[in-house]
């Protein structure tokens, strides 16, 4: 009977770190997302001229699941009409989107864009593209070698302080 509590214990601890682990490792993906939303949403704007609350949309639709979720959910905002664009951006959370895996400070480079796109022309509209890009570029490397390190770690600690518990109990 106390093996199987000690397993039991064990395996909860594991999977506890196993879990935050596998957190860590989402986060570069989900940024990847955004930036593919990004370059596809560079793509709308630029070449086809749709304006930007039917880019999102557009973008959105075609990428489905939660970045096109929370595209949409920004079109949406952007439509509506009110006096200051800061506080429509504060209703769209990105991390509610995620699930948790990204914050809304990861959202930055998006709203900075969307700021700088409404009052660019049609023919300096490049210049905030290649910027927000370049942010997501450097969060996604930055993001990359924290899960290279942390979800280690958490693997690690979640099993060790399984073993720690058992030792205890025993």
């Amino acid at each position: 009977m106390k093996l199987a509590g000690a397993s039991l214990v064990l395996i909860a601890c594991a999977l506890i770190g196993f879990r935050v682990a596998q957190g860590y490792r989402d986060r570069p993906k989900a940024l990847r997302k955004l930036l593919q939303a990004l370059i596809e949403l560079q793509g709308e704007v630029e070449y086809h001229a749709t304006p930007i609350p039917a880019a999102l949309r557009t973008v959105g639709t075609r990428l489905g699941g939660w970045c096109g979720g929370w595209l949409i959910d920004l079109a949406t905002a952007q439509s509506r009409p009110t006096d200051a664009g800061e506080l429509v951006l504060q209703g769209v959370s990105l991390a509610a989107a995620t699930d948790g895996v990204l914050n809304d400070a990861d959202a930055e480079p998006f709203v900075r864009l969307l700021r700088s796109i409404a009052v660019a022309d049609r023919d300096h509209l490049q210049q905030p593209f290649l910027a927000a890009r370049a942010d997501l570029e450097e969060a996604i490397r930055a993001a990359q070698d924290e899960a290279n390190q942390g979800a280690r770690l958490w693997q690690y600690m979640g099993v060790l302080a399984g073993v720690f518990i058992v030792l205890l109990l025993l």
